[in-house]
């Protein structure tokens, strides 16, 4: 079984859709929408206003259902609405606790099994002054990848219509100096919960720790069946212990991150999606950042290209082999892939008997390491070489003096 991370990757399950413009395709609006809902969550009075044109743009004959655990909230979002004369909107009032992740499950249960398809979005509120941009970009994310339009919803159900065994579509990963869940680190820690929550559904899915989640922050469209076994669990308020909300173990943290893998339970996929303008900035944004990042740890990590970072776990696993076959063995090279290498062998409690270098050793030690000129060095039977450089000209001149010192217990670390 696959991960859900790279099943997306492969099967290319990211869509973007415009605002501005509905998918032709036989299926009628009314169709689909008597079979959606949209159910949202919203719990800062101060940033109501934000979600007020997102509410508005939900096709008039799809259903809404807002709930909230402060009844002013509802009272004035209510307001708000039938001024704009808004219809098919339900007010629901849940227990402060649990958050949106209560509301889902526990407030919106019930409401859930009327429906095909379901979106299920949240307002957020940066407490950290340095957040505030970073969280505002997060919450455009949300909405307006789940909500863009009245059009962009269309073409989103229209998509589960099409396709049978779409189960989720997501909103990407948040983007921001401040995030990294972009990058793969998804987890935040919350691995052991999520994988807690998986046991207790016994689902049958590729959880792994390094393979990152693909759903963050309860925000997305499902259909029914995909997440039929967690709702079926049957949540109450007293699952949610909001005195733990700091802590890394705290369930809505897993549950947020279990969904891709309750629908690959039931046998559905999960893809993203997203408006064609947040794909603009989205891809702009990673191709800048990106640059940045490799440009400093060139240095450290020296591989740059996607398929190097493929050779380079084919060539650590090579060489961690060979080092613990080999108890006396020496790194030829000590630039930049010599001593990557040398960190690497270091976490596996690995080390070389020293550096081995061509001229004349410049210094005697590196890394901590003693430094030998491979003219000087005594070649025993034991002995054991990996060459690190990447230049296949160097290599080849290097293979050519192990052989002249008749070593040939040698491998390459990096080879093309």
């Amino acid at each position: 079984m696959k991960n859900v991370y790279d099943i997306r990757f492969e099967k290319n399950l990211v869509y973007i859709f415009p605002v501005d413009s509905l998918r032709t395709t036989g299926i009628t609006q009314n169709m689909i929408h008597e079979k959606a809902a949209v159910i949202l969550y919203l719990f800062y009075i101060d940033t109501l206003p934000n979600y007020y044109g997102y509410i508005d743009g939900i096709p008039d004959s799809i259903d809404v259902y807002i709930i909230s655990s402060k009844a002013e909230v509802l009272e004035t979002v209510q307001s708000c609405m039938e001024q704009l004369r808004r219809g098919h909107i339900r007010y629901i009032l849940k227990e402060n606790t649990g958050r949106d992740v209560s509301a889902l499950l526990v407030a919106a249960s019930e409401i859930v099994k009327k429906y095909q398809y379901i979106c299920f979005v949240h307002d957020k509120k940066a407490h950290d002054i340095k957040l505030k941009d970073a969280t505002s970009l997060w919450i455009e994310n949300l909405w307006e990848n789940l909500l863009g339009s009245e059009s962009y919803i269309d073409n989103i159900l229209r998509r589960f219509e099409e396709n049978d065994r779409l189960g989720i579509l997501a909103p990407p990963d948040p983007i921001g100096d401040h995030f990294a869940a972009w990058y793969g680190f998804g987890w935040y820690g919350s691995f052991s919960i999520t994988k807690k929550i998986a046991e207790e559904l016994e689902l049958r899915a590729d959880l792994t720790e390094n393979r990152p989640p693909i759903t963050l922050g309860t925000a997305l469209w499902f259909r029914k069946e995909a997440l039929s076994k967690l709702f079926d669990r049957r949540w109450t308020y007293d699952d949610f212990n909001d005195e733990g909300l700091m802590s890394e173990k705290y369930l809505s943290y897993g549950i947020e991150r279990i969904f891709a893998y309750v629908a690959q339970d039931a046998g559905y996929d999960t893809g993203t999606v997203m408006t064609s303008s947040y794909a603009e900035r989205q891809t702009n944004y990673l191709q800048y950042s990106t640059s940045k990042i490799f440009s400093e740890i060139r240095h450290f990590f020296p591989f740059y290209t996607v398929d190097m970072i493929e050779e380079y776990r084919k060539s650590t696993r090579k060489m961690i082999e060979f080092a613990r076959k080999n108890p006396c063995f020496y790194l030829y090279g000590a630039g930049t892939l010599g001593r990557f290498c040398h960190y690497v062998l270091r976490e596996e409690n690995l080390l070389p008997a020293g550096y081995l270098v061509s001229e004349e050793a410049k210094r005697e030690i590196s890394e901590g390491v003693p430094v030998f000129s491979i003219e000087k060095v005594r070649v025993g039977s034991d002995m054991g070489v990996i060459v690190t450089v990447f230049e296949k000209s160097a290599r080849e001149e290097i293979k050519r003096i192990l052989k002249k010192k008749k070593i040939v217990n040698y491998i390459e670390f990096w080879e093309e």
